[in-house]
């Protein structure tokens, strides 16, 4: 369907330099978008390189993206202190898009690498803190925030829990001083939280804070994204199935695989999979378990981590002692729990 032309007084309002900037923006830009495929095409990737580094200001976003990854490339050159010491006093470094590409890796290392996403965190933070009066002080506190969040996320993983409970209280902290109010970073943060209250086992507050943001991602006609429900959809299962609830579990992972976008997050269809087979196996469901680890392993070589490998082999080891293969699931559970030890992540060892 042809678009409707202007009428005379927009189109004059907008030639003689009398029309808002944000009526040019709803009324005349997607006119001239629509009649270019090529520039459409061109404004949507600034569209999702915007919605990457988190910026409202579409220029801003253009230069500190481009920075970004020269600036993470340039600061893994130097050991952590440095790091730190640089963040700290290069004001080069004191960009919107540098923290946000610091969140979104320590994010992607919590299960693999987490010493990485605690060190990225760590430098989120500080890069947080000191950028400067440029930026809108009340996004800059939301910024604080999610890097505080992040951080006691990824201490959360290596067992660390008063830690990460300090860490959530400072990102509490950051938003009642005065930060945007904005929905979609209280639901960021809600998810995260309610994985340090699963390992807290404190259950009934991790499912008042999962269902929290998955309301929100899925109901919220502006900031609402039904990926991130699908995302926290899968924190869900994890919590449910901690209570013994693993048809819950099964059914949100279900749920779950119909609502993420495999192009945004690809590992997170391994995580989807790797828990199902994982709630099948402790229903002694064994059969079918072993029959979808396949697909599991194929994720595992196609995006994965070695610790999502080590994982995988945990899984594998208890399929075979589920169907009577001790000599192998014995071979497998010790091999595993000997790499668990030399990462120092006592807690997965032990179980």
């Amino acid at each position: 369907m042809a678009e409707a032309p202007l009428s005379l007084e927009p189109l004059a309002r907008w030639l003689s330099g009398r029309m808002e900037h944000d009526e040019v923006l709803r009324v005349i830009a997607p006119l001239l978008l629509a009649r270019c495929p090529s520039s459409l095409a061109v404004a949507r990737e600034l569209a999702t390189l915007q919605d990457e580094v988190g910026h409202w200001d579409e220029l801003v976003v253009l230069l500190e993206a481009e920075r970004a990854g020269e600036q993470l490339a340039e600061l893994a050159e130097l050991p952590f202190e440095r790091q730190l010491d640089a963040v700290r006093q290069d004001e080069n470094l004191h960009t919107w898009g540098l923290c946000q590409a610091l969140l979104k890796r320590s994010r992607q290392a919590v299960l693999s690498d987490p010493y990485l996403a605690i060190d990225d965190a760590t430098l989120a933070v500080q890069v947080a803190k000191h950028l400067s009066s440029a930026y809108d002080p009340a996004w800059i506190l939301d910024l604080e925030a999610r890097a505080y969040a992040h951080l006691g996320n990824a201490r959360r993983v290596l067992g660390e829990l008063r830690s990460a409970e300090d860490a959530f209280r400072t990102a509490e902290w950051c938003l009642a001083q005065g930060g945007t109010g904005s929905r979609a970073v209280e639901a960021e943060i809600w998810d995260l939280k309610a994985s340090l209250r699963r390992a807290q086992r404190r259950f009934d507050e991790a499912l008042a804070l999962l269902d929290k943001a998955i309301e929100f991602y899925l109901r919220d006609p502006q900031e609402g994204d039904p990926h991130l429900a699908g995302r926290t959809l899968v924190n869900k299962s994890k919590t449910l199935a901690s209570l013994g609830d693993l048809g819950g579990a099964i059914e949100a992972v279900r749920h779950a695989e119909v609502l993420v976008d495999v192009q945004r997050d690809p590992r997170l269809l391994l995580c989807l999979r790797h828990n199902q087979v994982l709630y099948l196996s402790e229903l002694e469901r064994y059969l079918e378990a072993e029959t979808l680890l396949s697909s599991v392993w194929a994720l595992v070589r196609q995006c994965g981590s070695e610790l999502d490998s080590l994982r995988t082999h945990w899984l594998h080891g208890q399929i075979d002692l589920g169907l009577g293969r001790l000599a192998q699931a014995e071979s497998v559970l010790l091999q595993v729990q000997a790499d668990f030890l030399q990462r120092k992540m006592a807690f997965d060892a032990a179980l």
